[in-house]
């Protein structure tokens, strides 16, 4: 055999390992972008699956599932947080009692609210929890970035009231503190707003109030009615006299 042939049959042997390489090359990258694609696909499924199980787990209608909620269900049913009367809108249970901060911190938050809840329920007694003494610690449980979440623009939404402006002004710059036990702490929305979510809760939660309280309530009732109806009469004069100074 001459050097010529053998140069060709080694040109020839250099090809087919070649192709085998680019073969078995093109077979990773296929195998590559397949199970990229499978992992792309997966992690959309298990995506929407958490959104869903996020969304469903998140309002009134599930929370009220377990009995113990059926008063702060009622309560926050008459409450302007739950959609009542003209002002109202529907504010979720997990908008207001999860770390809204980040995504993060509300998804491990939300794990860790579920895991207590669990506990709960399967190793105490939920029936036995004093929830008018519970109350009394409304700041952990309730966050402000879920609050700031919604009223975002809360001094400009103050600004014509004098009042409510200065206190949340204050709240802003961090000047505004009160008094938790022997200590001062920055205030939280719930130090002032004390309850907001769940309106007249104590009316709901066992056992009932007592009857001087429910008296107290209702004159407090009566007298916001009647101071209502006031500025309504007085509105209302002081715009027929302006069309009457018109004309």
């Amino acid at each position: 055999m001459g050097q010529e042939e053998k140069k060709e049959e080694m040109s020839q042997e250099e090809e087919k390992q070649e192709d085998i390489k680019t073969g078995g090359r093109r077979k990773k990258i296929f195998l590559g972008v397949g199970l990229l694609g499978a992992g792309v696909v997966v992690g959309l499924i298990i995506a929407y699956i958490i959104v869903e199980v996020v969304k469903l787990t998140g309002g009134a209608q599930f929370c009220k599932s377990c009995h113990v909620m059926m008063p702060m269900y009622k309560a926050y049913s008459k409450d302007t947080h739950g959609g009542w009367g003209e002002s109202g809108f529907v504010a979720h249970c997990t908008q207001c009692h999860l770390d809204h901060s980040s995504t993060l911190k509300y998804l491990i938050n939300k794990v860790q609210v579920g895991l207590h809840d669990f506990k709960v329920y399967v190793f105490y007694d939920p029936d036995a929890i004093d929830w008018h003494e519970k109350r009394e610690h409304r700041r952990h449980f309730v966050y402000d970035t879920g609050c700031l979440h919604c009223h975002e623009n809360l001094l400009a939404a103050t600004m014509n009231k004098k009042r409510a402006f200065i206190a949340h002004k204050a709240y802003f710059s961090g000047k505004l503190v009160v008094k938790i036990g022997d200590h001062k702490d920055k205030a939280h929305c719930v130090d002032c707003h004390k309850h907001v979510g769940h309106k007249d809760l104590e009316k709901y939660l066992p056992p009932p109030p007592e009857e001087h309280k429910l008296i107290e309530e209702s004159e407090k009732l009566i007298e916001e009615s009647v101071k209502i109806l006031e500025e309504k009469e007085k509105k209302e004069t002081k715009e027929k006299s302006e069309e009457k100074s018109q004309h």
